[in-house]
């Protein structure tokens, strides 16, 4: 059986739709939820990322009763404190940080909260000396993606129980198979609304962020949009790629995960739970997902870009399906023997991607009205 992370949605009303859903489907599971506080939470410690948007929820009670009731109903919670931006020792803000995160963190023993995942490794030492309580997990926010990191990681934190790699890292079977060698319990996240290969990707995952999205600044240019509006720019110049040659995991390609021992994954989407107080569109969109991995059937229909969790896509991919373009994606039993080449060659010595990008461009624009403008693809792929 697969096991499955997702975002907590924010309301009990799905939790019955996760019980539904996990009543439905054989192979796959939710089996735990991860969040973070909104940072106008009374115990928001500012270790965690800016994540949540539910602001008007500023007392720790909303959240309480929410955990207990998904606890009751056979979900495990993760709570994040997953940015991996350094420690602001010096800061005067640090003396409350370190005080709420003390607070937080008894109020998750009482509830029986156990499981943290955790991005900064000082904060991970200091949790395991003075909380042996909790079982400490790896985020894939610190972007591990070299074998050496991952021996020193077991090293210097032998406590650690799970590891999520570097999305860059999710073809490269050869290192996961290797990480497994170490002893982690590994995780995988299947989907990433990021480009693969993001040269801003450590900014935006240390950067403490002001949760309304509409009041950045786009003429600062130390705005925290820069690293969202570059992206989302060429995500939305360049979809085919995006969907073609980043490092999703699409449902028919979890069993070539479970050839080598990896059976947990994770699907991502916490900045969406906002714009659905009810949660019913995410949870819907992850219901495609777990119903894709139990039958190829069940996607045929279903837009291409539903599973790759990128809006900007799905604006410009929209009516492309599954039964479109599955025979033209990449292969991925050709990185279960290739991946490990992948960070060195891909777009230089091999194009396999660029090619099967190519070729899905003229299915696209087959399938458009000619009066629309076609996807630059062509000329961000060069010879």
């Amino acid at each position: 059986m697969y096991e499955f992370s997702i975002p907590m949605p924010y309301s009990k009303e799905q939790a019955d739709k996760l019980i539904k859903l996990n009543n439905e489907i054989q192979k796959s599971k939710i089996t735990s939820l991860y969040f973070g506080l909104p940072s106008s939470n009374e115990l928001f410690t500012g270790f965690e990322q800016r994540r949540n948007f539910l602001l008007k929820e500023t007392r720790f009670d909303f959240w309480q009763e929410l955990i207990k009731y998904y606890i009751d109903k056979g979900f495990e919670i993760i709570y994040c404190l997953n940015s991996p931006r350094a420690i602001p020792i010096e800061s005067s803000d640090f003396p409350i940080m370190k005080e709420r995160l003390d607070k937080l963190l008894q109020k998750f023993i009482d509830l029986k909260v156990k499981k943290l995942r955790v991005a900064n490794p000082r904060l991970l030492f200091y949790i395991n000396k003075n909380y042996p309580y909790f079982d400490l997990y790896g985020s894939t926010a610190s972007d591990y993606k070299i074998i050496q990191e991952f021996q020193n990681l077991k090293q210097i934190h032998p406590y650690l129980k799970q590891i999520v790699p570097s999305h860059n890292a999710n073809k490269n079977f050869t290192l996961l198979k290797n990480i497994k060698k170490l002893g982690f319990d590994v995780e995988i996240m299947v989907n990433e609304g990021c480009i693969t290969g993001c040269s801003n990707r450590l900014e935006h995952e240390s950067v403490f962020i002001d949760n309304n999205y509409e009041n950045f600044d786009k003429n600062n240019d130390f705005s925290i949009s820069f690293c969202k509006f570059h992206c989302s720019k060429l995500q939305k110049e360049n979809p085919i790629f995006y969907i073609t040659c980043a490092n999703h995991i699409y449902p028919w390609e979890i069993e070539e995960y479970s050839k080598i021992g990896i059976n947990k994954f994770k699907l991502n989407g916490r900045d969406s739970l906002h714009d659905y107080y009810d949660s019913s569109y995410v949870v819907n969109m992850y219901g495609k997902y777990l119903r894709g991995i139990e039958s190829f059937k069940k996607t045929e229909d279903v837009e291409i870009a539903d599973f790759v969790w990128n809006f900007a896509c799905k604006r410009e991919l929209k009516n492309l399906k599954v039964k479109d373009v599955k025979h033209l994606l990449p292969d991925i039993k050709y990185f279960a023997k290739k991946g490990d080449l992948c960070s060195s060659y891909c777009g230089i010595k091999c194009r396999y991607c660029y090619k099967c990008a190519e070729k899905i461009q003229k299915v696209f624009w087959a399938k458009q009205n000619t009066n629309r403008r076609q996807p630059v693809l062509a000329c961000k792929i060069t010879k």
